[in-house]
């Protein structure tokens, strides 16, 4: 064969390799607000630091810790944690994965200076120390339930971690199945697959996620073969439909999350907790559940999720009742107009605005309470902005009310302390109550589940009596695929882990 035959067939093949690449796109409600695991807030954050990263454990579909940069584990006592680390694992820049990382990226998540949103769910841990470079041990304060459910924060890579400082969460490196190409804040995020994970390469070459805040662009993005995955937030409507599609997959499962109303208990306004609960009594959580979610998500009662070992039915549950909702706001000294109007107190009218991100299903709840809360005299404005500005208004305490959710709770605790406890790095309304925080601390340090669930009940019951929160919804969770998606597998969490295992056949 002459050599200028060799080259054309080269250069055919090397066509044809570059054909053979595959590329999984996919659609995200809401861009990630960082991509350091350390300071994530929000779900999309969550997702990436799960094809990024690894932590020392994975959890399962039963929520059970599975190996992943830890091999083995074991307690010595009830407070020291010893893990035996993976070897011959290398981040996406070829640094060496040593202890010394692990040791790093929990000392930074607990270090005040960080303000990581994620550090309550540590600050048990007293003493991290690296045994030797394939062995940690964390010595804890007091007994911790939740810790190996904890493990799964994303180990940064220490000296980069380092250097990069406060831009690491533009771009980070990590150990997990994929790595970062380019992100566009806004648009599109392009990851690639990591040829060198340990856990081997993942199947689909290359993944572009993009944010799409309208349920239905990302719907008909999907219909269309634009898209090749989607997942909650989806139109409720629209399933029925979407599940008879040939031309698409439908997987759904009841979710680790609940929508909630986050009350800021230092307004004026909401302070007094007779208003907050009388907007719990003007809340009608089952139509909204039937009517806006066609039963996809049910009734929320409190931060404890049905179907799980802690759910506790002790909780008060607040059925629509007008009447005692005007007799609450009457003796919180919000006197009734005698035409029906606004209700007034010292000559000013009684104003609440709700606040949520732009979601479709989101914006119909807050107006459909808009006009609820309307009929007990209460003036009420709803505005729906981008994400990302909401959280910033949020974490600020410059809200009154916002209709916001929480995901893969994989434990009570990560449900309640963060929120709900005085000092919570997640208690954005302020909410405090001496019971609840020892009653929080008790159910984080208790070895016994028998024990933990009582004292969650114990603690659910009085947080829905002070009304902090409202739980709206028990969220479920869906996921749609195109059929050429194969290999995926549903988490109630709603995580991306068996990404790494997809196959796509177009």
């Amino acid at each position: 064969m002459s050599r200028t035959s060799v080259a054309l067939l080269a250069a055919l093949l090397l066509g044809s390799a570059a054909q053979a690449q595959t590329t999984m796109n996919v659609g995200l409600d809401v861009d990630p607000g960082t991509m350091d695991p350390r300071m994530i807030r929000d779900t999309s954050a969550q997702r990436m630091q799960e094809l990024l990263f690894n932590g020392l454990v994975r959890l399962d579909p039963k929520l059970k810790p599975q190996p992943a940069l830890a091999t083995a584990w074991r307690y010595t006592s009830p407070t020291v944690l010893e893990l035996d680390l993976r070897k011959n694992v290398t981040f996406h820049n070829g640094e060496k994965f040593t202890a010394d990382d692990v040791v790093y990226t929990y000392n930074t998540v607990l270090d005040e200076k960080m303000a990581s949103p994620r550090r309550s769910f540590y600050t048990p841990i007293s003493k991290i120390e690296a045994v030797n470079p394939f062995k940690v041990r964390f010595t804890l304060s007091k007994p911790f339930a939740p810790l190996l459910q904890y493990l799964d924060l994303g180990i940064l890579p220490k000296d980069t971690a380092t250097k990069a400082g406060a831009d690491f969460g533009n771009a980070p490196i990590g150990t997990g199945p994929f790595k970062l190409v380019r992100w566009q804040k806004g648009g599109s995020i392009e990851l690639a697959a990591n040829d060198k994970y340990w856990g081997g390469k993942p199947k689909v070459d290359r993944l572009v996620i993009r944010a799409i805040p309208d349920n239905n662009v990302r719907m008909v993005a999907l219909e269309s073969g634009e898209l090749d995955f989607i997942h909650s937030p989806i139109s409720p409507q629209d399933l029925d439909r979407l599940a008879k599609s040939p031309k698409l997959n439908l997987q759904r499962t009841t979710g680790l999350g609940y929508t909630y109303l986050n009350l800021n208990t230092k307004d004026p306004v909401l302070s007094d907790k007779r208003v907050r609960q009388a907007l719990a009594y003007l809340t009608d959580r089952q139509t909204i559940s039937n009517d806006l979610f066609y039963g996809m998500d049910t009734p929320g009662e409190s931060f404890l999720m049905p179907g799980t070992a802690y759910f506790s039915p002790t909780a008060k549950v607040y059925k629509p009742n007008l009447a005692q909702a005007e007799k609450l706001l009457t003796a919180a000294g919000w006197v009734a107009s005698t035409k029906g109007g606004i209700r007034t107190k010292g000559g000013k009218p009684l104003q609440i605005q709700i606040v949520t991100n732009i979601d479709p299903n989101r914006q119909q709840v807050i107006e459909f309470l808009q006009g609820e809360w309307r009929k007990a005299g209460i003036d009420v404005k709803v505005r729906a902005y981008d994400f990302a500005a909401m959280i910033t208004d949020l974490t600020a305490g410059k809200y009154q009310v916002s209709l916001v959710g929480l995901l893969n709770l994989t434990d009570p605790d990560r449900g309640s302390y963060q929120q709900f406890t005085t000092t919570g790095t997640s208690n954005y309304g302020k909410y405090s109550n001496p019971q609840v925080d020892k009653l929080l601390e008790q159910a984080r340090t208790s070895t016994s589940s028998i024990v933990r669930k009582s004292l969650y009940g114990q603690a659910a019951k009085v947080i829905t009596e002070d009304a902090p929160y409202i739980f709206v919804l028990n969220q479920g969770y869906v996921a749609i695929s195109s059929k050429a998606v194969t290999g995926y597998t549903l988490y109630p969490s709603g995580s991306w882990y068996s990404f790494e295992n997809i196959t796509l056949r177009r």
